[in-house]
């Protein structure tokens, strides 16, 4: 992976889990990044948790994969912060943990716009 050094890479979903991970193993191989998910707090904290010379090159860009009406401003001001973008990780996402026949459509709808119409819509913008 030492390809990646001063590559710019956006990872969605970045304040936990796999995006956290995510994180920790493009700052150790150099890359710059833009970390996003709601949560703004838990970004500044996952950034923290990096190396303090990598620090330097990872920015915070809060994003809302369900507010599809920002995905557009949100994609272009992701590219201002670099210039522009060599990969996306398309992480962020959500889930509902209930038996498929209990759970409302509403829940379905909104599941299917956040993992689907989100993770399209942010790849759309980014082509050239």
């Amino acid at each position: 992976m030492s390809s990646l050094r001063g590559k710019v890479v956006w990872i969605t979903g970045a304040s936990s889990g796999i995006g956290e991970a995510l994180v920790y193993a493009f700052a150790a191989q150099g890359a710059r990044l833009i970390l996003s998910s709601r949560r703004k707090e838990e970004l500044e904290r996952v950034k923290g948790n990096c190396p303090a010379p990598q620090q330097a090159g990872i920015r915070v860009l809060p994003l809302d994969l369900a507010r599809s009406s920002t995905l557009q401003l949100t994609t272009e001001a992701a590219i201002q912060i670099f210039g522009h973008i060599d990969i996306l990780i398309n992480n962020g996402g959500i889930s509902q943990r209930s038996l498929a026949k209990d759970t409302v459509l509403e829940v379905d709808r909104k599941i299917m716009e956040v993992d689907f119409f989100g993770t399209i819509a942010l790849t759309k913008y980014l082509l050239p």
